[in-house]
Order: C-alpha cells, then sequence, then structure tokens
C-alpha cells in the first residue's frame, strides 16, 4: 500500500487549480498488515514541515507578485538583489526568497535619495511566529528551558529551531511585556475620593498574600541575599480565582500592584476588600497603601501554631511535674480561644500572668516554655489591630486563614522556581518568569496577546526588538533595507 500526497494551490479568485512542486511525501505500508497502522511520529512531522514550506513559499510569492511596482506611479521597480529570509514557526524553519528593490524616481527627494527597499522584510517584522512564542513561553513556565526545549522538538517539526537559552531570552522579554502591561493599567488607575461612601465588595470571596524566598545568584548582591517573591490569590463569588506575583525590589509600589490586580478583576472604586496575611512588614505597608483594600486580618493559622508550640514545651519541661501540667495546658488552651473569639487584650494578660507565676520555679527562666509563651504574648501585641473575632467570620462562612495564599506561593513559585529544582535567581529573571506564570495560570496568556504586544512595540517607538533564538537584534524600523 502506498499513500502518496501532493500539494496544489487554488486561486482563491479565479477558482483555478495551480500544481505545486509535485510529492510532499510517500507512505508505503505493508499489505494485508496492520503492524505499521497510521502514520508515525516522525512522518507526521515530516510532513507538516513539508506542508509548512509549501505553503509560505507560495503566500510570499503571491504577495511579492504585488510589490514589483511603484504605489504612487505604477513604475515598474528595479531589481537590486535577493536574500533568504528565515522565518521560524510551530512546523519548523522557513526560508524564503526575499527580493531587494531600488526605490522609485518619484519618491527621491533631497531628503529621501535613492534607497533600497526590501518590502518582506517590512511586512514581516518579526522572524518568530507568535503561536511559536507562546508554546515556548507557556511549556517553559512549567518546565524546565532544557526540557521544554526537548519536549517542543520532540512532538514538533522543530529541530535546532529552538534552544534552552532562546528560550530564556523570550522569557524574560515577554516578562517585561507583561509587566510593562500591568504599569500601563496602573497608570489608568483612577484616584479614589476621600468623601466617597464604600461598601464591602461582593464579587471578592477573599484575597490573600504570602511571600517565598529564592536562592539569589546576582554577584552583585553578595551571597548571602535572597530573592523575596510575593504571591497572592483571590477567590471570587462568581468566576476561578486568580494568581499575582512580583519580586519586591522589582516593583516601585506593591500597594499599586494590589490595586491594579484587584482592579482588573471587578473592584470598582467605591467597593473594598479585606487582606488576610501573615506579619510580615511589606503586607502591613502594601494593605495601609492601598486604595482599594479595607484593611488587613491576622492569618489564624499562624496564631494557632504559636499556640501549639507553646503547648508541646509543656510536655518537655522538666521544672513542671504531672500535676502542674494540665493547670498549664488549661491556661494556654483558654488563651487561645480568647483569640478565637476576638479578646486579644486579655489573651495576653492571661499569658502574661501564667509566665510570671512560672518565673518564680527555678529553672524556668529562658528554657522552651518560657520562650515559647513569650513569642506568643510579643505576637499578639505587635499584631493587635490586625486581630478579629474569627469566630464570628467562621460562623458567617468568611475566610480566617491564608492557606490559598500559600496555595498560590506553591503553584506560582515553588512547583517552578524552587523546591527540587535547586535553582538561584536574580531579582530581575524571577520577576519576569513569575508574572509569564501568573498568566499562562490566570488563563490570560495566548498567541493573540504576543501578536498585540508586537503591534504595540511597532506603534510605540522607531526601533523594534526581531527575536532570534538565543539573541535579540534591535533594527529601525524606519529603514527597511537595514533589516536582516
Amino acid at each position: 500500500m502506498r499513500l502518496i500526497i501532493e500539494a496544489r494551490l487554488v486561486d482563491a479568485d479565479n477558482d483555478t487549480v495551480e500544481e505545486g512542486d509535485g510529492v510532499l511525501a510517500v507512505i508505503e505500508r505493508p499489505n494485508c498488515c496492520l503492524a505499521e497502522l497510521g502514520l508515525t511520529l516522525a512522518e507526521g512531522r515530516s510532513l507538516l514541515a513539508k506542508v509548512q514550506a509549501d505553503l509560505i513559499s507560495k503566500q510570499v510569492q503571491s504577495w511579492l507578485s504585488g510589490q514589483t511596482h511603484c504605489r504612487s506611479c505604477g513604475a515598474a521597480l528595479n531589481h537590486k538583489d535577493s536574500r533568504s529570509t528565515v522565518l521560524r514557526t510551530v512546523y519548523g524553519k522557513v526560508t524564503v526568497k526575499s527580493p531587494r528593490l531600488w526605490s522609485c524616481a518619484c519618491q527621491r527627494t533631497a531628503r529621501t535619495p535613492h534607497h533600497v527597499v526590501h518590502p518582506l522584510s517590512k511586512e514581516l517584522s518579526w522572524r518568530v511566529a507568535p503561536e511559536l512564542e507562546y508554546l515556548q513561553t507557556k511549556w517553559a513556565a512549567h518546565l524546565p528551558y532544557r526540557q521544554a526545549a526537548a519536549m517542543l522538538k520532540e512532538v514538533l517539526p522543530l529541530d535546532k529551531g529552538i534552544s534552552s537559552s532562546g528560550i530564556r531570552n523570550r522569557i524574560l522579554d515577554i516578562g517585561k511585556e507583561l509587566d510593562a502591561d500591568i504599569e500601563r493599567d496602573i497608570a489608568k488607575l483612577t484616584q479614589t475620593v476621600a468623601d466617597v461612601q464604600v461598601r464591602e465588595s461582593s464579587h471578592v470571596a477573599a484575597v490573600s498574600v504570602d511571600s517565598a524566598w529564592l536562592r539569589n545568584c546576582d554577584p552583585g548582591r553578595g551571597p548571602g541575599r535572597h530573592v523575596n517573591i510575593v504571591a497572592g490569590r483571590a477567590t471570587f463569588t462568581d468566576g476561578p480565582p486568580k494568581l499575582y506575583a512580583y519580586v519586591l525590589r522589582e516593583v516601585t509600589s506593591a500597594a499599586a500592584r494590589l490595586d491594579q490586580f484587584l482592579s482588573r478583576n471587578g473592584v470598582a472604586s467605591d467597593e473594598r476588600v479585606t487582606v488576610i496575611s501573615d506579619d510580615a512588614g511589606e503586607f502591613a505597608k502594601t494593605v495601609e497603601g492601598s486604595q482599594l483594600a479595607r484593611g488587613r486580618i491576622l492569618d489564624w493559622f499562624h496564631i494557632a501554631m504559636k499556640f501549639q508550640a507553646a503547648l508541646r514545651s509543656v510536655f518537655g519541661s522538666k521544672m513542671i511535674d504531672s500535676m502542674d501540667q494540665e493547670s498549664v495546658e488549661t491556661e494556654i488552651t483558654h488563651a487561645k480561644w480568647l483569640v478565637w473569639h476576638g479578646k486579644g487584650s486579655k489573651a495576653v494578660e492571661r499569658i502574661k500572668a501564667l509566665d510570671s507565676r512560672l518565673l518564680a520555679r527555678e529553672g524556668y527562666a529562658f528554657k522552651t516554655l518560657w520562650w515559647n509563651l513569650n513569642t506568643v504574648s510579643s505576637y499578639l501585641e505587635n499584631n493587635a489591630r490586625t486581630l478579629v473575632n474569627y469566630s464570628a467570620r467562621h460562623r458567617k462562612g468568611l475566610p480566617i486563614s491564608n492557606s490559598i495564599a500559600e496555595s498560590a506561593v506553591n503553584q506560582v513559585v515553588s512547583y517552578r522556581m524552587a523546591k527540587k529544582r535547586q535553582m538561584r535567581w536574580t531579582d530581575k529573571g524571577a520577576h519576569g518568569k513569575a508574572q509569564v506564570r501568573v498568566a499562562v495560570l490566570n488563563g490570560e496568556f495566548s498567541s493573540h496577546r504576543i501578536s498585540g504586544f508586537k503591534i504595540a512595540t511597532s506603534r510605540h517607538g522607531e526601533c523594534t526588538t526581531v527575536a532570534l533564538p538565543g539573541r535579540h537584534r534591535t533594527t529601525n524600523r524606519t529603514d527597511p533595507a537595514t533589516l536582516p
């Protein structure tokens, strides 16, 4: 059995069929045998590569046939020479002929003398298809760069068309574009009016933020410094949750980032949301500077863990006998439930009274129990403004824990950028990677968005960056003849 695949081009204007370059592929299979059923992956990749090359070459030839005459006077343009242009697509690299033409005499002036026109390079300002950039960026957001490149080469006819270094550079470029998009949204945010009556947002169910630390590889920062990356998640009453993340040193205003995230997800200027976090100082400054955040609530999980550590230290204390253990545990438990019901000041008084009573015993000071009790009281005193009636919120079905932020850190940071990866990052690299990963996880990343970035880049400014695997070349769009 033999399958012969040929290519034919049909003119859309008069429906005439033009013969192609002949046979694209010949696939042979033994008769009356199902051992080799259907196409193999290698045959499919080879066929797709040939179809892509044939289609692009025909499209380019058809387009170039209308570019050989001057658009002003209609005179034929003189041919200077022809060069090769390489286009990288999802189905492999395609090399096409790109003629260079002399400009028409009617276009010559004192300021624009006789020059070379490169029509194909002017029209195709990109050298990498947006779909290929999208696939590289998407899979590099989930996998290490080498693994992402190997996976794409295995399923697509890319061969040497992509590399791990090229994917890394592309991630950085896309991350910059996404970050610039966020900054443009921040510039468009409206200032809230002080006298306007605000209300709690009914659209947002919960907002929680947390942070993580990544190993630093920036030689200018010193070996002991780490990259502080903040990740948050918002859950909604009528939609899927959304993520956001950034490196603290790479943003001008963390509060503006929070406002942009909330505004982009439907929070109006007269609405406010409550943020749940731990006692990190950067979160307090973020919420205080935010225009859409009503306030911050201390996470109940961290409070419970402080009390749990104090309870466990009672068992290991040699200066407390079995008769006193029950009473000490009862005092600590009662203080915990006072905090649960929103009576933090009474809980602190109870813990300090217990600590004063135990100080009379020899060997108590500077022991584990003494340390944990002082840690609990200091923790509650320092965060007294963020303590609420957790039991009332729990009965109303409102969130009291930042577990959604803990999972956001795992999803955005740990699974790809830390844990078993043993990777080290710079602030700039981690920030760009976080923007890409958040966009992918939120379902806000597509090849159409990459095309929009390219269009915006070509419209704003005279220079644009032509994406090449492993490197980037800046070309002047005002002179098409200088394009590669």
